[in-house]
């Protein structure tokens, strides 16, 4: 009780402090942010309460993002970039420790999306194929590190769909193949899903044997 205590005034003195800067406009806001993140963290590693590492989190990815995008790149717009990195790394931090399957797939999938924000914004023309690649990368990793021990192979196969997806819309935009691609997709996916459902039926009656 007596370490709570300690760190909890320890806190209290910081958040004070931070505050009074603000006032005299020593600090901005973003950096009162940052910093107070960090002590939040800090607190976590001394107390161990989860309540202080979430909310150390949610206000360094805040204040991150505010200040990289005022000093580092002031003339794009990474905010939804960096939001949903930062959220996905603390997706993975919480999957780390809890081992949820929902955690691992969110802290993979953001930063997919993130990536995907970043490049749409400093690309010219059309990059769509680019997301079904980046998901098709995030599914194959999630695979790999959540579900092959377990035998469970659909991201690997979610994964193998988003990249062939990628690779026709790379091609159609491209116009390197002349077809209607959308007509071509709707005769696709149905064939994907029959073998996808052809090899689970095979891969179960190769186990009753």
């Amino acid at each position: 009780m007596k370490k709570n205590n300690y760190s909890f005034g320890l806190l209290l003195v910081l958040i004070g402090l931070l505050f009074l800067l603000l006032n005299l406009k020593v600090l901005s806001f973003n950096w009162l942010l940052f910093i107070l993140s960090i002590g939040l963290i800090v607190s976590y590693f001394i107390q161990g309460h989860m309540g202080y590492l979430i909310s150390g989190l949610v206000l360094l990815a805040i204040s991150l993002v505010s200040l990289l995008n005022e000093y580092a790149f002031p003339g794009v717009n990474i905010k939804g970039f960096l939001f949903l990195w930062i959220f996905g790394i603390i997706s993975l931090v919480l999957y780390g420790r809890q081992k949820s399957k929902g955690l691992l797939i969110f802290g993979l999938i953001l930063p997919a999306l993130g990536t995907y924000n970043l490049i749409e914004e400093l690309a010219y023309g059309d990059v769509s194929w680019a997301l079904y690649l980046l998901f098709g990368i995030a599914f194959y990793i999630i695979y790999i590190v959540g579900y092959r021990n377990s035998g469970i192979e659909w991201p690997k196969h979610l994964s193998l769909i988003m990249v062939v997806i990628s690779a026709l819309f790379l091609l159609s935009s491209k116009t390197m193949v002349q077809f209607k691609f959308w007509k071509f997709i709707s005769y696709l996916w149905p064939i994907l899903l029959i073998g996808i459902g052809i090899k689970i039926i095979y891969n179960i009656v190769k186990l009753k044997e």
